[in-house]
Parts: C-alpha cells; structure tokens; sequence
C-alpha cells in the first residue's frame, strides 16, 4: 500500500523537490552579484530611508561573508518562506481526493482503516521529510563543490528547524484532509490557518504564534543553537495533531 500511495503522490513529490533545488541554485551562485548589486545601493548618497530599512548599517560587510549569506539568504528567506507552503502542498489531497473520488470506500474495502491511515501518513510524512533533507544539505554539498568556507556548526540547527517546521504544517493539512470531503477545502483551511497565525502574531502576546520566525531560524546565527523549547512544542502539536487525525478518519462516516 505504500507503494500505492508513493505512486500517487510522486508527481508531485519530484516537481517540489526538482522546484527547491532549482531555488537553491539561484541562490548560492548569485553570492558576488548580490554583493556588488547591494554595494552599488549602499553608496547612493543621501539614500531614502525606505533603502536604509532594507540595508542597514553593516549588512553589506556581513554578506560578504559566506556563512552569513548562505544561511540568512538560504535558510532565512528562500528556503525558509517555501517550508510549510511545501507541506501543505504534499499533503492537501492525502485523504479528501479518495473521498472527493469516492475511492476512499474501495481501500477500505481492501485494507482496515488504521492501516489505511497509517500507510498514507507514513509516507508522506516520509517523503516531506526526505524532501527537507535535501534542501538542507544543499549548501554543504554545494560549499565543498564550489570550495566555500561553511561553518557546519549552524547547519544541524537550521536543518532541524526546517523539518520540523514542515512536518507540523504536514500535520495541520492532514487534519484538514480527513475532515474534508472534497481536496478545495484542506487546502484553503491549511493556507488560512498560516496566514492568520502569521498575521496575528504582529501582536507581542501572539508572536509565539508565527511560525516562521522559527522556520526562518532568525536567532540561530545569534545564538549558535537551535530553539529547543519551540521545537518541543511544535513536536508535541504536530504528535497531537496526527492522533486527532486518525480518530478523526476512524470515526468518519463515508
């Protein structure tokens, strides 16, 4: 059944994977061009203080720094921003495509519910995390290729940061999957919910709330270490969100 289920996910699988790489590389390579592009704007004189938000003082020196760019730019902009649009893409028709198709009543004909569900999330769950590997380790095998100096000590962080980040997302979709009877509405659920908690949070009692501020890992280059207690938390949400999931489909009625 795995099999099955890999079978229908692969397409997308492989445009997302083939999508993140393809992102990777108009990063990485654009390190001078960036720096000369952003050193042109820095020494405008009398720069518009919209310019002076984007560019403040130091910034430019800082990004000459390989380390720096390829975690701020990689893991801190590009990467970080695709993370749970990624997982909520992987796992939006899980469950309501076989309800919406009516194919739901044909595997459960087959198989038990529990093996069912357990068959799709593990896969899934699965392939997401293979996909974050990869994207993770991207700028190790790209800084050894192009003999860039990677400071390897931030990258488990930003690499843990990522997964997680993407496997909660995975989760949240899920449950909007197995309470949807068509593939809209996970979708449009999944995507609300992340934009209303990153919206919300711009309140300082709600800021926990946004999830890309730990995806983006913005306090790990400070800090040196990832967030331990965020990482529990979303750990333990996602766990919470999967139980509620399969109870959920164990007592849906189709």
């Amino acid at each position: 059944m795995i099999k099955k289920e890999f079978g229908d996910m692969k397409l997308r699988t492989f445009v997302l994977l083939f999508l993140g790489i393809g992102f990777f590389f108009m990063v990485a390579p654009l390190h001078k061009f960036a720096l000369e592009m952003l050193n042109e704007y820095a020494q405008i004189p009398n720069m518009p203080k919209f310019l002076e938000r984007f560019l403040p003082r130091g910034f430019v020196e800082k990004l000459s720094e390989w380390n720096f760019y390829i975690y701020t730019q990689w893991f801190g902009k590009n990467l970080g921003q695709f993370v749970p649009i990624f997982a909520i893409i992987m796992g939006f028709p899980i469950f309501a495509r076989e309800i919406e198709n009516g194919t739901i009543e044909f595997l459960l004909a087959r198989s038990s519910r529990e093996k069912v569900f357990i068959s799709k999330v593990l896969t899934v769950s699965l392939v997401v995390f293979f996909q974050m590997i990869v994207f993770s380790i991207l700028p190790a095998f790209y800084s050894l290729l192009a003999s860039k100096n990677l400071d390897y000590t931030y990258l488990l962080a930003y690499s843990i940061h990522t997964i997680v980040g993407a496997l909660f997302w995975l989760a949240v979709t899920i449950l909007f999957s197995v309470l949807s009877d068509d593939q809209v509405k996970p979708i449009l659920g999944a995507i609300g919910t992340l934009a209303g908690t990153t919206v919300v949070a711009v309140f300082k009692p709600l800021r926990f709330m946004n999830t890309y501020s730990y995806i983006l890992g913005g306090k790990i280059l400070s800090n040196g270490k990832m967030d331990v207690p965020y990482t529990l938390v979303l750990l333990g949400l996602s766990i919470a969100l999967m139980l509620l999931s399969y109870v959920s489909f164990l007592k849906k009625e189709f």
